[in-house]
């Protein structure tokens, strides 16, 4: 889509963490906005402020992990706003640790927010979509789904289910007007999960802006398949690790990242 101007979006995990940084952007574009997460009071802040920014903007709490609220999401936005060209599913969550310090609760949380729920909604959205012959569905992924993260297999899987999901459906699309993509961020700077801890990326790993996050979203919208955000050209290494497995897991241990999320604490979760 490369007029976006007056286009109705839905964006999820939109109250905190890159989710505003999203929605402003995506309003200074005009685009009208319906913003879905779970924190009702936050999610307005994020609304009044793209309402200043001069388009119509929705705040609807919702919790992704209900097909019901989803469903409700939709009727509202369509009610409210008018049909949807854009979904960007950016809600997520991430609890650092091995497999074993995770609950069964905390495991289906986790699957259920970060991949089960972005397939439901695009699966909800998407009929209207191809009927219209125009539209953009983003998925806010990671780098843990593109090189698996240390001792953060749960959220590893879900990205990499993410990409897969992404790359498949592109075969479906192609031809219908409709295209589909992923944003990649490495360690963001000031919002998400380091920043609401008050830590830093590993010192050999430079941190991104959630701008930049943001700005690849627009990116994807806009035709790009895959936007990876990371401070420094990163397909060399993917492309090495593929050639030699097993470089991965020493290279990560001496940029520091392993022993980063080792030490890792639970993050406040954008949903």
């Amino acid at each position: 889509m490369k007029n976006i101007q007056g286009a109705i979006a839905i964006l999820t995990g939109a109250s905190r963490g890159i989710g505003p940084y999203i929605a402003k952007t995506l309003a200074r574009e005009g685009v009208h906005l319906a913003l879905a997460a779970r924190d009702a009071a936050k999610l307005e802040q994020t609304r009044a402020a793209c309402e200043l920014l001069g388009v119509r903007a929705l705040s609807i709490a919702v919790d992704v992990t209900s097909t019901e609220d989803l469903r409700r999401l939709i009727d509202t936005t369509e009610r409210e706003l008018g049909p949807i060209d854009i979904l960007v599913n950016n809600a997520g969550i991430e609890i650092p640790g091995t497999l074993l310090e995770r609950s069964d609760a905390e495991v289906e949380s986790i699957l259920e927010t970060n991949l089960r729920a972005p397939i439901r909604l695009t699966r909800l959205v998407l009929p209207g979509l191809l009927a219209r012959k125009r539209g953009a569905i983003v998925h806010v992924s990671s780098m843990a789904g593109k090189s698996g993260a240390p001792y953060n297999a749960l959220y590893s899987a879900t990205k990499f289910g993410l990409q897969g999901f992404s790359e498949s459906m592109q075969f479906e699309l192609e031809a219908t007007g409709v295209h589909m993509g992923t944003v990649c961020p490495g360690f963001v700077a000031d919002a998400g999960m380091w920043a609401n801890r008050g830590e830093k990326a590993p010192r050999l790993v430079a941190a991104v802006s959630p701008q930049k996050v943001a700005s690849g979203v627009l990116q994807v919208i806009r035709g790009s398949l895959e936007v990876l955000v990371t401070p420094a050209p990163f397909r060399p290494l993917l492309a090495l690790n593929q050639l030699f497995p097993g470089l991965q897991r020493p290279l990560l241990k001496r940029m520091g990242v392993a022993k980063a999320m080792r030490g890792s604490r639970a993050a406040t979760p954008s949903v």
